[in-house]
């Protein structure tokens, strides 16, 4: 068996983003604790978070359409690893949850933290809700994690 080589190496990974049109309406409606999808003008099939196309009908989405703050969880896990957050630097231990959330008047599902970490109480279809952050900053980060309401 051959043993790993192991090397350490510090990189920057310092890097700017373009949000585009639509994440900036997306973000600057978090600011007012309001989260909107866009809709496809022909499908009619809601997209969180937004984005340029519908993936049904291939046409430019130009529509906005508010959806809760509440919804349903589709998918989870429970992470035990610690991870760095890429856009602080600053490390969440583990256990962490992450769920995939489709919040009411959504089609589609919002990946984001969940505030249980035990899998016991957590189920595919329980009702979560957004728990804000108490200063926000237009981010997807305003929405701190989604509690688990039953």
């Amino acid at each position: 068996m051959t043993r790993p080589v192991i090397i350490s190496h510090e990189m920057d990974a310092t890097w700017r983003y373009a949000s585009g049109v639509a994440m900036e309406r997306f973000a600057n409606n978090l600011l007012e604790r309001r989260i909107e999808a866009m809709q496809c003008g022909e499908c009619k099939r809601r997209y969180l978070p937004p984005r340029p196309f519908c993936g049904n009908c291939r046409v430019p989405l130009t529509d906005w359409a508010p959806v809760a703050s509440e919804g349903v969880l589709e998918a989870w896990t429970v992470v035990y690893l610690p991870i760095v957050d890429n856009r602080t630097g600053i490390t969440r231990d583990g256990p962490y949850a992450m769920g995939l959330i489709r919040l009411d008047g959504a089609d589609t599902t919002l990946n984001h933290y969940v505030a249980e970490t035990d899998p016991a109480c957590l189920k595919v279809g329980q009702r979560v809700k957004a728990v804000w952050r108490e200063e926000l900053r237009g981010a997807i980060d305003d929405i701190l994690h989604f509690e688990v309401l039953e």
